[in-house]
């Protein structure tokens, strides 16, 4: 798999874990961020082997450029991620340039994708294609 489209209606803080074992010793991840912080920022973190209660480090964050990714509950919003060449990338769907982008010396092999929301917001999603 190098690439996710998928939608998703939500107020704020959600999450894609681009994940490479299901191990549950050791899980390298990346995590990707849409409208935290309270939907003011999104950001791309590595999480080499964390268990998933530690920190992951974050590679990039936009905050400032991309306020208010999510439109809240009444719309859907489109995204697009690819992980390949060492870059995972993120952006809108109609826009064939990420919104944010970070590059590794080495990009862990993504074989699970994992969705979820936080700090009290819910997500209802819609996934359009996985593809290798």
């Amino acid at each position: 798999m190098t690439s996710l489209d998928f939608e998703v209606r939500s107020e704020k803080e959600v999450f894609i874990a681009l994940v490479s074992s299901i191990n549950k010793e050791k899980k390298e991840m990346y995590e990707i961020a849409l409208g935290g912080w309270g939907n003011t920022g999104s950001a791309i973190s590595e999480c080499p082997g964390t268990d998933l209660s530690g920190f992951c480090d974050i590679t990039i964050r936009n905050g400032a450029m991309i306020e208010s990714v999510l439109s809240g509950y009444d719309s859907y919003e489109r995204f697009w991620i690819t992980f390949h060449n060492n870059t995972v990338a993120v952006g809108r769907h109609g826009n064939s340039i990420p919104f944010m982008a970070a590059t590794y010396p080495s990009l862990m092999e993504i074989n699970y994708v994992g969705v979820f929301t936080g700090y009290g917001s819910d997500g209802y999603w819609k996934f359009h294609s996985f593809c290798k």
